[in-house]
């Protein structure tokens, strides 16, 4: 089970950096245009963003192969979630309030009592 949690740790942070990547480099571009395009998509820093979300994935796969997949996925989308988060706060200057944090504690409340309910039944 320890080795599921950090390949879901790895997964989310690959995936978090990746998907921050290619946010922090689009907000400088129109993208209005096919060779707007073409030219962002050829840039080192978002084909890097790009390998990273594509290897995150192959993580994932291999942590689904070491457990079951109703608690490796609630664990793997949970701790992705809270990098978001975090990352879009720090990083992005993304702004939350109460009902963003009560949110947010209701899914980490769901991730938990599912993951719990994973473990409890033979993980």
């Amino acid at each position: 089970m320890t080795k599921a949690i950090l390949l879901c740790i790895a997964y989310a942070i690959l995936n978090v950096s990746g998907a921050g990547l290619i946010k922090w480099k689009i907000r400088e571009r129109s993208l209005m245009t096919i060779q707007d395009w073409i030219g962002f998509l050829i840039e080192p820093q978002v084909i890097t963003a790009f390998t990273l979300i594509f290897v995150s994935a192959l993580v994932l796969f291999k942590a689904l192969s070491t457990g079951q997949f109703t608690f490796i996925i609630p664990i793997a989308v949970g701790v992705n979630f809270i990098l978001t988060v975090i990352l879009g706060y720090f990083l992005f200057k993304d702004k939350l309030n109460t009902v963003s944090f009560l949110g947010f504690g209701f899914i980490l409340t769901g991730i938990i009592i599912l993951s719990l309910n994973t473990v409890q039944n033979g993980q």
